[in-house]
C-alpha cells in the first residue's frame, strides 16, 4: 500500500521561498516535496548534503514503527566505513541535545563516537518545531555556505516532513490494529503477498510463525473482554521487543497472530518463536491491573511453515503454519512445531 493510495492526499506545493533563495536550494526543495514517505524524503536530504558538503557520508535518523526512538533511515557513504546501524536515540536526549544548543562535540557524543566530533548535525523539524529527526554530515569538506545551503533547505523542508508524518498517521490508523497496536489482518494479506512475490523473484525464504494463545477465553470469562483486551496488547508489546526489525507482527483475529519473517529459513524462524514463546510464557499478563492477585499466567501454542519449503503459495505457507500449530495446541501447548515437508498436491 502506497503511502498515496492510504491516505488519499496529494503533495502539497512547497513554501514560497524568499526572494533570491539559491537555485539549488530550491531544487531539493523541490525533490522534497515531491515525496510522501518520510524516508524517502530523508534520503534527499543526504543525497544533497552529501554533494554539496563533500562530507565522507552523510545519515539521517527518523522514528522507527514505534516511534520510541530515532533510528537510521537514509544513508549516503562516499568514503570511509562509518555505519550508525543498530543506534537508537531516544526523543529526551534529542531535546536534550537540541536545549544544549545543537554543539557539534555533543553531536558526536550523542550518537556513541560513532562518528567525528567535527561532524555536523542538524534537527530535522516539522512545522510544530518539534524535533523529529538528524541529519548527521560526517567529515564534511566543505562548511562555510555549503553547510548554510544544507541548513536552508532542511528549514524549507519542515512543511513537507510535517505533509509525511501526517500521512504515516493516516495509514497507520488503516493499517494497525486498535487493540494490540501491531499490524491487522487487512496489512497482513497484502504484506504477505508482497513478500512472497519478492522471495519468489529473487530466490529467498520467506518464514510464517502463526501462533495462538492459550487461555484467553478463561481470562475474557473471569475478568471480563477488556482485561482481556489489555492482555492481547500486552502480548503485542512483547512479541514486538522480541523480533527481529524487519518482521512484521500481525493480529490474525481473535487471539492469533501471525509474524512474516522475509529472507528467513525454518530454522531462524524456530530461533524467533522461541524467543516469542519464552516472553509469553515467562511472565505473569495483567500484573499492574490485578495487583496483589500477582496477575495470569499464559502461554501460547506456535506453528512455522517457509517458502519455498513446506508451500509455494500464500494460502499454502498460511494452511500449513495453521495445521503445524494446531498440532500444538490440541497437546502440549506452549510449544512449536515445524510443517511437515510435503509434496505439491498433496495433504499435511
Amino acid at each position: 500500500m502506497s503511502p498515496t493510495a492510504g491516505s488519499g492526499r496529494e503533495p502539497e506545493a512547497p513554501p514560497v521561498p524568499p526572494a533570491g533563495a539559491d537555485p539549488e536550494v530550491l531544487a531539493g526543495l523541490l525533490e522534497v516535496h515531491r515525496r510522501l514517505d518520510l524516508p524517502d524524503q530523508l534520503q534527499v536530504l543526504v543525497e544533497r548534503a552529501a554533494s554539496w558538503t563533500g562530507a565522507d557520508a552523510c545519515f539521517a535518523l527518523g522514528p522507527d514503527e514505534e516511534r520510541q526512538a530515532l533510528v537510521p533511515v537514509a544513508t549516503v557513504r562516499t568514503r570511509g566505513s562509518f555505519d550508525l546501524t543498530g543506534t537508537r536515540i531516544r526523543p529526551t536526549e534529542v531535546r536534550q541535545w537540541v536545549e544544549a544548543g545543537e554543539s557539534e562535540g555533543s553531536a558526536a557524543d550523542l550518537l556513541g563516537g560513532v562518528v567525528p566530533a567535527s561532524s555536523a548535525m542538524l534537527p530535522l523539524r516539522a512545522e510544530a518545531d518539534e524535533a523529529v529527526g538528524l541529519l548527521v554530515v560526517v567529515n564534511p569538506k566543505r562548511t562555510g555556505p555549503e553547510l548554510e545551503r544544507v541548513r536552508s533547505l532542511v528549514t524549507l523542508a519542515r512543511r513537507a516532513i510535517e505533509n509525511a508524518i501526517q500521512v504515516r498517521a493516516i495509514r497507520d490508523l488503516v493499517i494497525k490494529d486498535d487493540t494490540t497496536e501491531c499490524f491487522n489482518r487487512r496489512y497482513f494479506e497484502e504484506f504477505l503477498a508482497e513478500e512472497l512475490s519478492r522471495a519468489n523473484r529473487f530466490h529467498a525464504p520467506l518464514s510464517l510463525i502463526f501462533f495462538d494463545m492459550d487461555g484467553l477465553k478463561q481470562v475474557n470469562s473471569l475478568l471480563g473482554h477488556a482485561m482481556g483486551s489489555r492482555a492481547l496488547l500486552e502480548v503485542s508489546v512483547r512479541v514486538r521487543g522480541k523480533v527481529r526489525k524487519f518482521d512484521k507482527l500481525f493480529r490474525f483475529g481473535g487471539d492469533e497472530f501471525c509474524i512474516v519473517l522475509p529472507e528467513t529459513e525454518w530454522h531462524g524462524a524456530l530461533e524467533v518463536a522461541e524467543r516469542v514463546r519464552v516472553a509469553i510464557a515467562g511472565k505473569a499478563f495483567l500484573a499492574d491491573q490485578l495487583g496483589e492477585k500477582g496477575g495470569v499466567k499464559m502461554t501460547a501454542s506456535f506453528g512455522i511453515a517457509s517458502f519455498p519449503l513446506h508451500a509455494r503459495s500464500k494460502a499454502e505457507l498460511l494452511e500449513r503454519a495453521d495445521w503445524a500449530m494446531q498440532r500444538i495446541k490440541n497437546g502440549v501447548k506452549n510449544s512449536i512445531a515445524v510443517a511437515e515437508i510435503v509434496e505439491e498436491g498433496h495433504g499435511p
